[in-house]
């Protein structure tokens, strides 16, 4: 079912499915919410789930402002909080790939009592190479074209139809505007208190770094490669991708499912008192 609230005088708009424990679904840059269903995620998640799949602002259905401004990385949180309130979640698994790993991330740094578990697939709150601000920026400022988005998109592994799909469906100046915004904050894996898991295709930058792997390690994240998979590829193949984070979720879900009576008692006025914090924090 197709939804939509207004955050910060923008339409976020989302789509669910299903019952049981609550799976927050942020998608990749230029992607959008019915993505992660047509690319058998959702089918193949089984049943015990209730999916809430966001168009992040500049994305699907969402509005697609071009200011850099509206896409900084709280107040990203602070739509993603709306969204849960809306639903009356108070605490969810939250997955997230690439940009929406980022988003995922932040939101566990910023939403830490909203965060029962974290997955992120191809990005997420890794160390930042020397100049990935720099190299963001000159992205955005490429992706304004058609061109430009052409290339960023081709370079990614994306094939010709998801280009072309990607054209019609998005506004390039608003995806520009979505990553330079993000360009600005990067949240870091040691201020992520939920049990995390990462996966990257071996073939998207190499995948992981062994600094990467150290941290995963030391934080006590558990980490897959997805062989032979570009970054594209490495969410295309969902079935591979499921085989293990299906029981990384399974092993927590079980807890949010006890809870849900309590949740849905809750009402909206707790959930509005739940989201002060990221509020706060976009006002700032």
């Amino acid at each position: 079912m197709r939804s939509s609230i207004t955050s910060r005088g923008h339409r976020i708009s989302y789509r669910t499915e299903g019952d049981g424990a609550p799976l927050l679904l942020l998608c990749g840059w230029s992607r959008w919410a019915d993505t992660w269903w047509d690319a058998g995620y959702v089918g193949g998640l089984g049943e015990g789930y209730r999916v809430i799949a966001v168009d992040r602002l500049g994305h699907g259905e969402s509005d697609k402002p071009h200011d850099p401004a509206e896409y900084l990385e709280q107040l990203i949180v602070a739509d993603i909080v709306g969204v849960l309130d809306a639903e009356r979640v108070d605490r969810a698994l939250v997955w997230g790939f690439s940009m929406g790993a980022r988003n995922a991330a932040s939101f566990a740094v910023m939403e830490p009592t909203r965060v029962a578990a974290l997955v992120c697939g191809g990005g997420g709150p890794l160390p930042a190479s020397e100049g990935a601000r720099e190299r963001t920026l000159d992205l955005a400022e490429l992706v304004k074209t058609v061109d430009g988005m052409t290339l960023v998109l081709r370079s990614m592994g994306t094939p010709d139809e998801g280009i072309s799909l990607s054209l019609l469906r998005n506004d390039p100046a608003a995806l520009s505007a979505a990553m330079a915004g993000a360009a600005e904050w990067r949240p870091a894996a040691d201020d992520v208190d939920a049990p995390s898991l990462w996966y990257m295709g071996s073939d998207d930058d190499g995948g992981f770094w062994a600094a990467d792997i150290e941290l995963a390690t030391r934080l006590g994240v558990e980490t897959h490669l997805v062989p032979g998979a570009d970054h594209v590829m490495s969410f295309r193949r969902a079935d591979e991708v499921l085989s293990f984070v299906r029981p990384f979720l399974e092993r927590i879900a079980d807890e949010l499912r006890d809870r849900l009576p309590a949740q849905l008692a809750h009402g909206s006025h707790e959930h509005q008192r739940v989201g002060y914090r990221a509020a706060e924090v976009a006002a700032s």
